[in-house]
């Protein structure tokens, strides 16, 4: 094993560690993978795992290219739509699906999620909301879908977010989620009157007068 290898397979295992300690996961819950472009591989996360325990020798190697396992292990049941994405949005190099309550609820009940800090402006933009489904249909719209967006909530699921490293994708995640929170504690605060979103011109002021300070690892 290269130290690229070594030192993806410690940035997964702890990003999965943050995602369940952040309550953005149940222990079971998600999943995600990193393109290994030295081996025309990527590693991913392996299927039924508990994640707050998640070791760097218990990720996964897998083919880019066929999706075959290179090694040992199970990889996760959503591996195709990992490849889905990978296939569909040539700049993402990492892709992290999560279970966060606020925001997965905010949209299965029908809400139209737009954007609503700048932070949400910068890195994500508005999230892609489908209906629930699964298997090689979940990748089918996965791969109509990643490359028009940063990420996608599945109705009574998860989302998925990709981007050139796994911190920035799951910085998307986290952000979301913490955009969800602020609508749902305006709509308690407000009796249902909910909280604005930015208005498009408003988006376009962050994006040419802001620039992220952060370096993604």
């Amino acid at each position: 094993m290269n130290h690229r290898e070594q030192l993806a397979r410690q940035t997964l295992a702890d990003v999965m560690k943050k995602l369940y300690s952040r309550g953005l996961i149940s222990v079971y819950g998600g999943n995600a993978s990193m393109v290994l472009s030295d081996d025309n591989a990527l590693l991913i996360t392996p299927s039924g795992f508990n994640k707050e325990s998640l070791k760097e020798e218990d990720l996964v190697k897998v083919d880019f290219a066929s999706g075959k396992v290179l090694g040992e292990g199970k990889p996760s049941s959503e591996l195709r739509t990992h490849l889905a994405i990978y296939g569909a949005n040539k700049e993402a190099k990492a892709v992290v699906h999560a279970h966060p309550t606020t925001l997965v609820g905010v949209c299965t009940a029908g809400y139209d999620f737009g954007v609503y800090t700048p932070e949400q402006a910068l890195l994500v933009g508005k999230p892609m909301v489908i209906n629930f489904c699964m298997g090689e249909e979940l990748a089918e719209r996965m791969s109509a879908l990643a490359g028009t967006c940063q990420a996608v909530v599945v109705k009574n699921h998860g989302v998925f977010a990709w981007g050139p490293t796994i911190m920035e994708a799951y910085a998307k995640i986290e952000i979301l989620e913490e955009a969800a929170k602020m609508v749902v504690a305006g709509n308690v605060i407000m009796g249902g009157l909910g909280v604005s979103s930015i208005s498009d011109e408003q988006v376009l002021d962050i994006l040419k007068n802001y620039r992220p300070s952060h370096k993604s690892q």
